[in-house]
């Protein structure tokens, strides 16, 4: 019981605290869209491979793509650890730019009935023209234990730990559902804040998740 009021209190006091970031006004309205394929080989091991769409300038313009690969070991119950590699596109003034991101990930999830708590912290490397930066990405999700649709509210908080600053934050909600066993999907809104020479920009976010399980 003590536990549970502890990890409350602990949860509550990170969200209130990514709340109170600084609120940007939204200028620009987006489509993220994913396709993720999973395979588990055993109890331990869970491989996956998948591809990000994202459309941007009011949802007019196919402007990131990505594809990325990962494998997770279930280190214990409620933890498990990950290795992730991504390539990464962006199209800007007409021209594309490429990024390499591999990233080692750490999952906890756990119970608090009616809720699951889930916290993961990814490492990102990132490596584009040059131009190397590491990034810590703090991600934290309750989301209520019910099938087939289970409702949730996550917040991500991006720190450049090369720049030494808080650099994005983005704010989650959304609904994951079961289609089948092997089948899930989501849909979700975001808002998106991120800092530019000290001034945060918003951007609104409509997503969509397609899950294979196999």
């Amino acid at each position: 019981m003590l536990n549970n009021i502890l990890k409350a209190t602990l949860l509550t006091a990170a969200f209130i605290g990514t709340l109170m970031l600084p609120t940007a006004q939204a200028n620009d309205t987006h489509s993220w869209n994913t396709l993720n394929i999973k395979h588990r080989l055993d109890d331990t091991w869970l491989l996956h491979i998948g591809t990000d769409q994202k459309f941007v300038d009011d949802m007019s313009e196919h402007a990131v793509w990505t594809l990325f690969a990962g494998a997770y070991y279930q280190a214990t119950e409620n933890l498990s650890v990950g290795l992730e590699a991504r390539h990464w596109k962006k199209k800007k003034a007409g021209t594309w730019t490429e990024e390499h991101r591999f990233t080692p990930v750490l999952v906890y999830k756990d119970k608090l009935s009616p809720l699951v708590l889930t916290f993961r912290e990814r490492a990102e490397f990132r490596t584009r023209e040059g131009d190397d930066s590491w990034i810590s990405r703090n991600y934290l999700k309750l989301a209520l234990a019910a099938r087939p649709v289970s409702p949730y509210i996550a917040n991500e908080l991006f720190y450049d730990v090369t720049a030494e600053k808080l650099s994005e934050n983005r704010l989650t909600f959304g609904l994951d559902i079961g289609l089948s066993t092997t089948v899930k999907t989501g849909l979700y809104y975001m808002v998106k804040s991120q800092e530019k020479s000290g001034e945060w920009n918003g951007t609104n976010v409509f997503g969509t998740s397609l899950t294979f399980l196999w």
